[in-house]
This record gives C-alpha cells, sequence and structure tokens, in this order.
C-alpha cells in the first residue's frame, strides 16, 4: 500500500507541477488565489482514519472513497458482513459494493445508498444479502488519493471513481473474454430502507432511481426518515438487463407486486473492456439528480482520458483547499499527519441542495438557495469545539452559507438541530450546539448571513421551552423549563439522559450566545444569557470536587462515583465521567479553580487528571482524560489560564504524537465529521479556540518551523524557530513584532496579516506566561 501510494503520488506530483495553477475545470467554489501552490495532495493518505484504535473505543470511521469538498456524493467501498458507519473497515478482505453517500468519521452509521457493484457472469439476486456479489481484494492493489479510489478486486476487476461536488464519474475495467455485469442495488441503505424503486431506460443508457430511509442512530425509526434519488448514465447500449424485487429476479423491469430494488446491466467488452459511468444524487428528485449529472460531468465528455481530466481536476482543486494551510520544516510523517487531518476537516458538512439551488428543506417542501448553497451534515455536539472555527477561518464563504443554511433548518423546521442530516435534524445528542456554532462562524470571520435572524431565533430557543421541531419530534432544547427555573437540569429529566451534560452544554451555548449577541449590540441579551452560562455552579458539590446529579429538591443523587457516566439508574453524563466533566466550564476557569480550592489545588488535580490520556470511562482509570472524545478536548488547554502554560504545550505535544497518526488507526476516537482533525490542525499551529462563540485563541506551541494561513486578501504567518515534535517549549513569543508574554491572542489581533514568532526548545520554561494578570479571560455573571 506505502509503495504504490509513493508511486502514484510522485506521479501525481509531475502533474501537479503543470496545473496547479490553473483553476478548477468543474465547479468547485475554489478561486484561484494569489499566492504559490505547493503539492500538497501527495501527503494525503484518505486510508488513515479507517481501522480503528487499539483500545475499547471502537472505530475511526472514515472512508477512504472520492469525495470533494463538501462534496454531496462520496462514492466509495462498502467492505464486511457488519454494518459501518463509513461503509469501509481497513481490516476486512471483501468489498460488497461501491455506494453513494457516506459520512465522515461519524459514530453511527448512515448512508450507503446505491450500491453500484461489478460482477462477472449474469449475476444472481441478493435476497436480501448485502454480501451476495461481494469479491475480495488486497490492500496492496488499492489506491486513494484526494478526489480519487482505485482498487483491482480479485476477480481482475478494476474500479476507478472520481466525483465533483454532485456527481461521480467512474470507470470500471473488466477482464477479457468474461461476461461484464454491473449490480445496483437501490435498497442498499446501510440502515435498511424503507422503501426503493429503479427504473431502466436502455434507450438512453439511464438507470435512475430512489430510496426511502435515513434513520442517523435511531433504532425505533421514529425521525430523520429521508428520500434520497440518483440517476446514472453509462457510455454504451446495454447488452441485457434485468431488475429484482424482494430476491425475485425479473428480466421484464416490473414487479406488479411491489418496487424494483436492483438492477444488473450487461454489456457488451469484446472491443473494449472498459466501461465508462456517471452518477449523480439529489434530495428532491430523479429529474434533479439528471441535472446535476449533465451541470458537473456532462455525458458529453465519457471518453477515458475525460476520466483521467476529471481526476487531474479534483486533484487541482483539493490541492488549493490543502494550501490554504502552507506548512513546511517538518518531517514527511509530520506533513503526511498535518495533511490528511486537513483533507479530513474539509469534508463536512456537506452540500445537500442541487446545482438549480433547490433542496427539500425541514418543512418536507422544496425551497431554492436564491444562489448560496444549502449544507447538512452538521455533526453538532461535536464541531462547535474547534471545526466550525477552523471553517470560518479557512472557507468563510462556505461557513457563511452553513450558519444561513442552520437559520433556514430553523425557520423551516420549527427549531434549529442537534445533529441535521439532509432533510431533517435527527434529534441525536443533546444540548443546543447550533448556537455555538453559529456564533464561532461569525466570530471567525464568516458573516455573510442574516446574523440578526439567527441570534433572534438562538435567543428564542434559550428562553423558550416550546420551540419545536414537528417532523423530527425534537425540542431544541430539552428540559429547558427546569434549566430555567432551577438553574440545572435535574436528574431523571429527559428520561435520565445526560442531565448533568446538558446543563453544561447549555451552560456553553449560552456562554456562545451572550458573545454573539454583544458582537451584535444586543447587550441585554448579552448579560442575561452570560449569567444563564453560571448554571454550572448550582451542580458543583463543594464536597466531592465535582460537578454533580441533583435532584428537583435541590438534594445530591446518591451513588455518585467519578469514572462512571451512570448512577441512580441516570446517564448524568453523555460519552464521559464526571472526572471529565469537572472541567467544562471554558468560559470561566478562573471561577472554577476558585471553586476547587485555589489554583494550585486545581493544577494539581489537573495534572494527575492527564495520567493518561485515552482513559474512556466506566474502568477504574475513568476519571482520567479521554482525549479520543469531546468533552475533554479542551482539557489540555486550561493550564493556560492557571500560570501553567509550559503544561499545555506538553500535553497538547504529547497527545498529538501518541495519538494521531496516518495508519488505519489514526485517531483516537471518531473524528466526527472533522472535529478531531481539527484538533490535531489547531494544535499543530500552537493555538486553540477554547471559549464558544469568542475569537480568542489560547496557546500551545508550533510542529512546524514554518507556518502560513491564507485567509483570503490576508494570512497568519508562524514562524517557529527551533520547532520539532521533541521541542514543544515556548521560550519568547513576539505578535506583530511586539513582546507578547500572555499565552491567548484574540483572532482579530492577527487575521490582517498577522505574524507570530516563537522561540521553542526542548526545555520548559515555567516562567513564560505565567502572571495571572496575562491569563485568558474569564467571563463570570455581570
Amino acid at each position: 500500500m506505502k509503495t504504490a501510494r509513493i508511486t502514484l503520488m510522485s506521479a501525481l506530483a509531475a502533474a501537479l507541477a503543470t496545473s496547479c495553477a490553473t483553476a478548477p475545470k468543474n465547479n468547485e467554489s475554489v478561486s484561484r488565489p494569489g499566492y504559490r501552490l505547493e503539492n500538497l495532495v501527495q501527503y494525503v493518505n484518505p486510508m488513515c482514519g479507517t481501522g480503528n484504535y487499539p483500545a475499547q473505543w471502537g472505530d475511526n470511521n472514515l472512508f477512504p472513497g472520492a469525495v470533494m469538498p463538501f462534496g454531496m456524493i462520496q462514492w466509495s467501498p462498502d467492505t464486511g458482513a457488519g454494518v459501518k458507519p463509513g461503509g469501509y473497515s481497513y481490516y476486512d478482505r471483501r468489498i460488497s459494493g461501491f455506494s453513494l453517500d457516506h459520512l465522515s468519521g461519524a459514530g453511527c452509521p448512515d448512508g450507503g445508498n446505491f450500491s453500484f457493484m461489478p460482477v462477472l457472469g449474469p449475476g444472481q439476486p441478493p435476497n436480501g444479502n448485502r454480501m451476495a456479489f461481494a469479491t475480495h481484494f488486497q490492500h496492496d492493489h488499492e489506491i486513494a488519493r484526494p478526489g480519487y479510489y482505485a482498487v483491482t478486486l480479485e476477480n481482475g476487476i478494476k474500479v476507478e471513481l472520481t466525483t465533483t461536488t454532485r456527481a461521480g464519474f467512474g470507470r470500471f475495467t473488466y477482464p477479457a473474454g468474461q461476461n461484464a455485469t454491473m449490480a445496483i442495488n437501490a435498497a442498499s441503505d446501510v440502515n435498511k430502507s424503507d422503501d426503493a424503486d429503479i427504473t431502466i431506460d436502455p434507450a438512453n443508457h439511464e438507470v435512475s432511481g430512489w430510496s426511502i430511509g435515513g434513520y442517523f442512530c435511531q433504532g425505533d425509526r421514529q425521525r430523520d426518515r429521508r428520500q434520497i434519488y440518483f440517476c446514472a448514465i453509462f457510455d454504451r447500449p446495454f447488452a441485457g438487463y434485468g431488475t429484482w424485487t424482494g430476491g425475485a429476479r425479473e428480466d421484464s423491469g416490473t414487479n406488479a407486486n411491489g418496487s424494483t430494488t436492483g438492477a444488473f446491466l450487461s454489456f457488451d467488452t469484446s472491443k473494449d473492456p472498459t466501461v465508462m459511468a456517471k452518477v449523480a444524487i439529489s434530495y428532491v428528485s430523479v429529474a434533479n439528480a439528471r441535472q446535476n449529472l449533465e451541470t458537473e460531468s456532462p455525458v458529453t465528455k465519457f471518453s477515458s482520458k475525460d476520466f483521467d481530466a476529471a481526476v487531474k481536476s479534483a486533484g487541482r482543486t483539493w490541492n488549493e483547499w490543502l494550501n490554504k494551510i502552507q506548512v513546511n520544516g517538518g518531517t514527511t510523517n509530520e506533513m503526511e499527519v498535518f495533511y490528511s487531518m486537513l483533507y479530513h476537516v474539509f469534508i463536512g458538512p456537506t452540500t445537500c441542495s442541487d446545482a438549480n439551488g433547490e433542496y427539500t428543506g425541514y418543512d418536507g417542501q422544496v425551497h431554492n438557495t436564491g444562489g448560496r448553497v444549502q449544507y447538512a451534515n452538521f455533526s453538532g455536539w461535536d464541531i462547535y469545539r474547534s471545526e466550525a472555527q477552523m471553517l470560518a477561518m479557512l472557507a468563510p464563504h462556505e461557513a457563511s452559507d452553513m450558519a444561513q443554511s442552520l437559520l433556514n433548518d430553523y425557520q423551516q423546521g420549527g427549531a434549529f438541530p442537534r445533529w441535521g442530516v439532509t432533510t431533517e435534524d435527527s434529534g441525536v445528542m443533546m444540548g443546543d450546539p447550533a448556537a455555538p456554532i453559529i456564533a464561532d462562524f461569525y466570530a471567525f470571520g464568516a458573516t455573510n448571513f442574516d446574523a440578526p435572524a439567527a441570534l433572534a431565533g438562538l435567543v428564542r430557543a434559550a428562553t423558550d421551552p416550546s420551540v419545536y421541531a414537528p417532523r423530527s419530534k425534537t425540542y431544541e432544547r430539552d428540559a429547558l423549563a427546569d434549566y430555567l427555573k432551577l438553574g440545572y437540569v435535574p436528574e431523571h429529566q429527559n428520561g435520565g439522559y445526560g442531565n448533568v451534560s446538558m446543563t453544561l452544554e447549555y451552560d456553553s451555548a449560552d456562554f456562545a450566545l451572550s458573545q454573539f449577541a454583544s458582537a451584535l449590540g444586543d447587550q441585554a441579551d448579552s448579560d442575561l444569557l452570560l449569567h444563564h452560562a453560571q448554571n454550572w455552579r448550582n451542580l458543583y458539590n463543594s464536597q466531592t470536587g465535582y460537578i454533580q446529579m441533583r435532584r428537583r429538591n435541590g438534594d445530591w443523587a446518591p451513588g455518585f462515583v467519578n469514572n462512571q457516566n451512570n448512577y441512580d439508574h441516570d446517564d448524568a453524563y453523555v460519552e464521559g465521567s464526571a472526572g471529565q466533566y469537572l472541567w467544562m466550564v471554558p468560559f470561566n476557569y478562573k471561577g472554577l479553580a476558585e471553586a476547587m480550592g485555589g489554583q494550585d489545588v486545581a493544577v494539581q488535580r489537573l495534572d494527575k487528571f492527564f495520567t493518561k490520556l485515552d482513559a474512556g470511562f466506566g474502568n477504574p482509570d475513568g476519571w482520567m482524560a479521554w482525549m479520543g472524545n469531546e468533552p475533554c478536548l479542551e482539557t489540555p488547554w486550561i493550564y493556560d489560564f492557571w500560570g501553567a502554560p509550559y503544561k499545555t504545550q506538553a500535553i497538547v505535544r504529547r497527545a498529538m504524537t501518541e495519538l494521531y497518526s496516518t495508519n488505519p488507526a489514526a485517531y483516537p476516537g471518531n473524528d466526527d465529521l472533522g472535529e478531531m482533525s481539527s484538533w490535531y490542525v489547531f494544535g499543530a499551529l500552537g493555538m486553540y479556540p477554547e471559549l464558544p462563540g469568542s475569537d480568542i485563541l489560547v496557546t500551545g506551541s508550533p510542529l512546524f518551523p514554518n507556518a502560513v494561513v491564507h485567509l483570503g486578501n490576508s494570512r497568519i504567518t508562524i514562524v517557529g524557530a527551533g520547532a520539532m515534535a521533541n521541542a514543544p517549549y515556548v521560550q519568547n513569543l513576539t505578535v506583530n513584532d511586539d513582546t507578547w508574554n500572555k499565552p491567548w491572542l484574540r483572532f482579530s489581533d492577527i487575521r490582517h496579516d498577522g505574524k507570530l514568532v516563537y522561540d521553542v526548545s526542548s526545555t520548559p520554561n515555567v516562567n513564560w506566561g505565567s502572571d495571572p494578570a496575562d491569563a485568558p479571560p474569564s467571563y463570570d455573571a455581570p
């Protein structure tokens, strides 16, 4: 695998040397930058994160297939008999098909629609068996790079895939002298389709259809029921075709007893063994899928030369996106990890509007964006922590449309989504993540959306318990009446799901909204929400030193333990423990330290917390750090607030070098649509957006001697004199040529051609940034 990748990347480097300065030929929204492009796609390994972390915390859930930045279509292989959230596991040895939609690193399965599988022979109905067409493969015969995926199966069929935003282009080469067949399954939804249909139009070499399914993280299938459509056109007539439904193949292509769910197509490959196919999807109609195809990948360009040109175009587009951050001076491995992470930052959220602007809204009706792009698949609970801020910095145009998309969801569906999928909120997880996501976007430069309307809607959702999305059957803020009346979410509320975590999530959302309101000149709401954000104090138990579960009458719930999520028959904490949620007050660490008995005591407890970095929960060490999940991502940076920035520098670097790689097990947990990747990228730059909704960046130290972050018409230059993996300690820092002793700054300080120059070494400087007067701000009630 590695040898093949290096050889192909070398070839790609030669192509890029003559093509990188050329604007992309497909419709990706990247304009030619005003700086020299480096060949950075050579460092990306899409296979990273397709395995699982060695501990008990499961698959990384990434997919290796072809996708464009924020692409609607992700044409990627599906492997193995078990359900995979990303469709693919590096440890499987059989591919069952190549389906058109996948989520990047989510914790639950989704997508897998419209599986295309080339086979030899006439083909047999699958009879509901997703492995009916499965074929063995080896990683030595597999290639993955940005915008391109290829594999030669053990039966000799070679599959090559590339994409634009909404369309895919496939090249399938069959062994000479064999019967060439393509099986297309319209009912391949990984969560099982409720219904599906497929239509064959032999006169136009076309197959189209739809599937009804979805149900992201919905074991009871009560919400997120959606319909998706596809259209595929082939480069030659069908030598024959047949269909199946319920396992019964019918050569007539119809079935009076139910929908036709799959099709077999056979091709004459006696003169040309390579069959070309173009596909596209839509969440509105087959007609829109066909229009997406014609707009982005016209069928007038159907040759192998056209395919090669499409692959190069995809590579150019990806290279421009990756060049938004240019780093150098590190080792080859460090470059590969960095750009593999940055690649995954740009995969989500995903486009869900068609080329003509139409999309299905959260009210179930078709709307038009009026020139914008509508986005979906917001992994809310995850991405508000650093992914949203990074997208706002690097892609303010797209991030502004994402903010407007969330507002559209609210206006059309009744509530801002928690985990917004394509046509409805899944209602998964908890808190009110749209509030910090939108506030993050605004704070970091993505301001081209209806911010006053967004603020009004979010303030209403934070203060009115009746805000409800009828289609998804979800209140925007569960248990909000109790939160407002009691100052916390009590035990046994919301079905006993995460009441302590919910309180802390609402606190962070309220703080972010407070910052957003202040930025828009609404000081009254800003003050009110900042007051609400201090509700964590109502759950802090000074006797135990933890944030704990309380009953409605104010009593502490019995049976408290610090290393598990559940006690007294309630899940007090979501995907974590009391030991891990103790620190989730990112906007008021001064107040938290005071509650814990002072800064010295707080630092000592934080030191013990980092005895392990991947402790998980529900085990004896479950009160320690679990850097593979979002509630702990902010914790290494807390030392900046408590007079010990050198410890932040050490722990962040330790997590980066011990927990991240380009291996199949590249992450310490799910990537969650770019969140974990963005944490790594920020860490490598030596900064992190600790406070939700604020443009404050707390500092670590740069991994690379040189980095340039391109922000449209300006840039941020980061120089790390002496930077290397084993030299994380800051000795001195200048910001814009001024001596800087504070372990924090604001994005506004550096967004217009700012420059940070670090002097770093392998020896801690315990004095730099330690003055209490230099600590990052903490915000208490007004």
